[in-house]
């Protein structure tokens, strides 16, 4: 959406400029179709889903049930815990350089320099040595160097509850809640509602250095704008090792698939699809027992069926996170 809005000059940025921009918008929407006057708002939302793919891979080996002992779900490094409960306050910083900001086909705008910084808790509670239910919430500002009207500060939370099956089977089953808004206009971007459950499994060679997981995830989201609505299924595969007991790198591959509710009268029976394959390489070491460092790559290609078009992009950079155990 912020497609449409241009920068105020300083000391133009008021209640009545805003409400300008505002009506601007609004009669600039009535001139398009539905899908083009949400081009903005998809840009900034698939921008997002590509920041936290690194994140949500490290998570893919969260269910590792170990004995009486916890962990932290959301560290690709195991943080043991001797108490059934756990609380974990942390805060972020990363730095990237993408080569498709804008999503465009074969990235013909160019790159841009990414700055994010995060901050959020979280929470989870064993029952017994089978079920755990865990629960975060987030606040993350993201800035472009190149394009400015990219920006979006991001609030999120989730709950969730994981069962241990056998055969190291897990599943997961929860909901999630993503709100973007624009630092500059102060207006809401986009929001989802998002209930999903996964399952996946998971195995140990070589005294636990080598783990590889695989599994399947059914997400339904409920969106603002309702254009947005729509089911996606995703397949995974991740393997990580340990180089030491603070240092481990992580490889996943991810094929993601979109199936929009929104179908306009001139689109096709099947409406809009989107086919997102990525590969995840990053690598995670925690010199300290409250700090970490992550260097992390992300390559993703989207073949996109009956929209707008197919894009290529990399995300490649590091991040700079703090947290403390309780």
């Amino acid at each position: 959406m912020n497609m449409f809005f241009f920068h105020p000059f300083p000391g133009e940025e008021g209640p009545c400029h805003r409400r300008l921009l505002l009506i601007t918008f609004v009669l600039t929407v009535a001139c398009f179709s539905p899908l083009q006057a949400q081009q903005g708002s998809d840009v900034q939302m698939r921008n997002q889903e590509l920041q936290t793919q690194g994140q949500s891979s490290l998570r893919k080996f969260e269910g590792q049930f170990d004995g009486d002992e916890n962990e932290d779900f959301s560290q690709l490094l195991t943080l043991k815990r001797s108490k059934s409960w756990y609380i974990t306050p942390f805060a972020s910083a990363s730095g990237f350089w993408t080569s498709n900001p804008l999503l465009a086909s074969r990235g013909a705008k160019g790159g841009d320099t990414v700055f994010s910084e995060t901050q959020g808790l979280d929470a989870g509670y064993r029952f017994t040595p089978d079920w755990q239910i865990q629960a975060g919430c987030s606040y993350q500002m993201t800035r472009y160097d190149k394009n400015p009207f990219l920006d979006a500060d991001a609030r999120s939370a989730n709950i969730s509850t994981s069962f241990q099956l056998p055969a190291n089977w897990q599943l997961t089953m929860g909901v999630r809640g993503l709100w973007l808004t624009s630092p500059h206009m102060g207006v809401e971007l986009y929001r989802e509602n998002n209930p999903f459950a996964s399952v996946s499994q998971s195995w140990s060679f070589f005294d636990s250095r080598l783990n590889l997981v695989y599994g399947y995830e059914y997400d339904h989201k409920f969106t603002n704008p309702v254009g947005f609505d729509r089911d996606e299924h995703t397949v995974f595969t991740g393997l990580s090792y340990g180089w030491l007991p603070e240092l481990a790198s992580q490889l996943v591959l991810r094929q993601n698939t979109q199936f929009y509710d929104f179908r306009p009268s001139t689109a096709p029976v099947n409406g809009r699809q989107e086919w997102v394959s990525s590969v995840v390489l990053q690598t995670v070491w925690q010199p300290l027992p409250w700090m970490q460092l992550r260097a992390f790559g992300i390559s993703s290609y989207d073949n996109s069926v009956n929209a707008a078009s197919d894009y290529k992009v990399i995300n490649a950079g590091g991040e700079l996170r703090f947290f403390w155990k309780f």
